[in-house]
């Protein structure tokens, strides 16, 4: 794992890839955002914040929650895909299930939730062998929809809301549980696909 070259694309505040460097040994990670208003680095250079790349090359790429705000998510895949050495690690997550289509996907300016089947397909289709697929937060899944059907909002807002430290921790616990003891194939809030970039045509 020593020297990972892993780019996050679409990272945000780099979240997941603070939570990589400070557990990887000499990490060169690139936090990628076209949002961002300056370009910086951070952790003595081992991450990076930039706006573009223009040769996009790792061993590790991260689609955090990104294509379900872009109109054309597997050319948005292909971009990358299309640079990225053959073995590659990729990681897509996203939201799931169209029946859970809430004000909050308004908000963040979703275009679409997916399923698990479809996001298999995508990956493939971009030139990824898919190493596995599940859904995540299985567990919550049930509460979620029942409030979501219940509320029926049309006024774009956030659900995200500050918990207690002691909800957080349970549910920390009962997610990390499910994770761990689930192949989760069945439905979630999430869908995660991991896979490894195939060879390239020539």
């Amino acid at each position: 794992m020593d020297g990972m070259r892993i780019i996050d694309v679409g990272a945000g505040s780099g979240f997941f890839s603070i939570a990589l460097a400070n557990g990887l040994s000499s990490p060169s990670i690139v936090c990628l955002d076209p949002h961002y208003s300056d370009e910086r680095t951070e952790q003595g250079g081992a991450l990076r914040f930039v706006r573009s790349l223009d040769e996009p090359i790792g061993d590790l790429y991260l689609f955090i929650d990104v294509l379900e705000h872009v109109d054309d998510d597997l050319s948005l895949l292909r971009q990358y895909v299309d640079y990225a050495p053959t073995g590659s690690v990729v990681v897509v997550s996203v939201p799931a299930f169209q029946s859970l289509w809430s004000a909050h996907d308004v908000f963040l300016e979703h275009r679409r939730r997916y399923r698990m089947q479809a996001v298999k397909r995508l990956a493939e289709e971009s030139g990824i062998e898919v190493t596995d697929a599940r859904y995540l937060f299985g567990s919550i899944f049930p509460a979620a929809w029942l409030i979501r059907r219940i509320r029926r909002s049309k006024e774009p807002r956030s659900d995200m809301k500050t918990a207690s430290s002691v909800v957080n921790k349970l549910l920390t616990r009962l997610l990390i549980a499910e994770h761990r003891i689930l192949e989760n194939r069945l439905f979630g809030l999430s869908v995660v696909v991991v896979g490894v970039v195939r060879e390239h045509d020539n």
